[in-house]
Parts: C-alpha cells; structure tokens; sequence
C-alpha cells in the first residue's frame, strides 16, 4: 500500500504527539495549565476594561444631559449600573429552575443511554476480549496514578 504525502504527515505528525505525551506529559500539562491561566487573564482583563468604557460613556452621557457635578454624577452612574445588574441577576434566577430540570432531564437521558451503550457493548465481547478491555483499563489507570499522585 502506497501512502499519499498528505496521510504520511497525519500519521507523522500522529506518531509525535504520541510520542511527546508519553515523554513529557508534566510539561504538557503546566503548558495546558498556562494557556487556560492566560486565556482568563485576558477574559478577565477584556472584561474590565469593557466595564470601565461603559461608566465613563454613562459619565460622560449624563454629565452632559443632566448638567451635573462630578459626586452627582457618579452616585447616578453608580445607581444606573446597580439598577441594571439587578434586573439582569432578577432575570437570570427567574430562569435558573427552568435551567436546572432542563440539565437534569438532559443528564439522566444521556447517563441512561451510554449506560445501556456500555452494557450492550461489554455483552457482545468474547471472554478474550473482556480480558483484554480490562487489562488495558487496569494498565492505563495505574500509568495515569504517576500522573495525579
């Protein structure tokens, strides 16, 4: 069997990450840790900086509508800004019990169906085959212990 040039860098590239998870799996997962720490920061940075534009538009917008000082613009910015996250919190804990049986029926079904998945496929093995799939299993867990002890 010839092997296209495309197919022969998957299965390259395939075999390098298989490789460097089994090499260096504690560098993988502090650069995993980094990268989730990184992104955050920049949510949380994006997230503040978002706040921070909108109170100085609101500043700005009713300094220059209401014709007010500086203490009673802000206490109106700061009254503004709670009304809103108020009526947003308000909103969101109307929904959360709807929220809630949804999730729940949704798990139970789908815990209910790879439950029945699983039992149909361990029925269909062969004797060898349960064997192998829990040798394997037991292998894979005591490898992954040097990992999470």
């Amino acid at each position: 069997m010839i092997l296209n040039r495309r197919t022969y860098i998957q299965r390259s590239l395939v075999i390098l990450v298989i490789i460097t998870i089994m090499t260096i799996p504690d560098v993988l997962i502090e650069l995993m840790a980094e990268l989730v720490h990184l992104i955050l920061e920049v949510l949380a940075e994006v997230a503040h900086i978002s706040f921070e534009w909108i109170e100085s538009m609101l500043d700005h917008l009713i300094e220059h509508e209401l014709h007010t000082e500086l203490h009673e613009t802000q206490t109106i910015v700061f009254y503004v800004i709670v009304a809103i996250l108020a009526g947003s919190l308000y909103f969101l804990a109307r929904q959360m019990p709807r929220l809630y049986f949804f999730l729940q029926d949704k798990i139970l079904v789908s815990w209910t169906f790879n439950k029945a998945r699983a039992k149909l496929y361990w029925h269909s093995l062969s004797i060898n085959e349960k064997i192998k799939l829990s040798l394997v299993t037991l292998i894979a867990l005591y490898i992954a212990s040097f990992f999470f002890m």
